[in-house]
């Protein structure tokens, strides 16, 4: 087990490298610069200000510099908002962003796996066939699409819920739940097409035979060997809401860590825009390491190498 942390964390350095290293060089190659707005700025100025963020001297120079201060922990000034640091803003909205992914994610989890139990004990039945027109509505209908939908029905015409904004349950259950829809939609039919494949077995003819409630049957000696392709797909699906939450802020106001990378991005903010990217990197590795060491404490023919 230490032997393969140790391999996964080891082969994970490069990899945050090399997103530090592709960020960086594309935003600074991009057109326009981060110190321009609607007046222009004076040339004695706009070297002051590459001097004060350290973006003077050659491309090659600034990379350099830059990465020995990401190696110290310093992820620099942000040139958007000006007198704050991109660690200082990174720690002030990834709590944001987690509350609302970690939400969907429990919700898709959930609902999803519910929807996929019910749809395989129903097989190819009414309520299978409506469980599977659900999930392709779901998978086919993206956030952004969905969102403003569910905000003009359900809050400007029913007035159900908050149109935007962050601090209260109610104002949650909205985005939180059209970020999850779409990937409960895959999770449900994950586990469908798992549990038809267990539910045939013998161990649960056996538990059948014995006489167990059906509800023990499918839940309790079914589900556990279903729910591996479920863990395998629990970290892309972490990854995948925490990063598909950049649309879902926007769209309700929220200021989580997707609405500053959207506005680094806009503005050739370098320094948030890479500090941002480095974040989201190493959740999305360490979502993939705890899927791979969930999977091999659930079936122990899973072998960690």
């Amino acid at each position: 087990m230490l032997i393969f942390l140790a391999r996964r964390l080891a082969a994970a350095l490069p990899v945050l490298f090399g997103v530090i290293t592709i960020t960086f060089f594309l935003v600074r190659l991009a057109p326009g610069s981060p110190f321009a707005g609607e007046r222009a700025i004076p040339p004695a100025i706009l070297r002051q200000l590459e001097a004060q963020y350290k973006l003077n001297g050659s491309l090659w120079e600034q990379y350099t510099s830059y990465v020995s201060d990401v190696l110290r922990g310093d992820l620099r000034l942000s040139t958007r908002y000006r007198n704050r640091t991109v660690n200082e803003i990174i720690g002030q909205t990834l709590p944001v962003s987690l509350a609302l992914g970690g939400s969907a994610f429990c919700l898709a989890l959930g609902f999803g796996v519910a929807a996929g139990v019910w749809a395989a004990i129903r097989h190819n039945r009414t309520v299978d066939r409506f469980v599977q027109m659900l999930c392709l509505g779901g998978i086919s209908i993206p956030s952004f699409v969905l969102a403003p939908l569910a905000v003009l029905l359900l809050s400007l015409e029913v007035r159900l819920f908050p149109p935007g904004g962050w601090g209260s349950f109610r104002e949650l259950i909205l985005p939180a739940s059209c970020l999850a829809l779409p990937y409960t939609a895959v999770v449900a039919r994950l586990t469908r097409a798992s549990m038809l494949e267990i539910l045939p077995m013998d161990f649960i003819r056996t538990a059948r035979a014995k006489g167990l409630a059906p509800a023990a049957i499918f839940f309790l000696h079914g589900l556990k060997p279903a729910s591996l392709p479920i863990v395998a797909y629990a970290g892309p699906l972490a990854a995948n809401l925490l990063t598909g939450s950049l649309v879902i802020e926007e769209i309700f106001g929220i200021h989580g860590m997707g609405s500053f990378f959207v506005e680094g991005v806009l503005s050739r903010d370098v320094f948030l825009v890479a500090g941002v990217t480095l974040v989201y990197s190493a959740l999305l590795i360490g979502f993939n390491l705890s899927a791979d060491l969930l999977s091999a404490w659930l079936d122990k023919r899973v072998q960690l190498s």
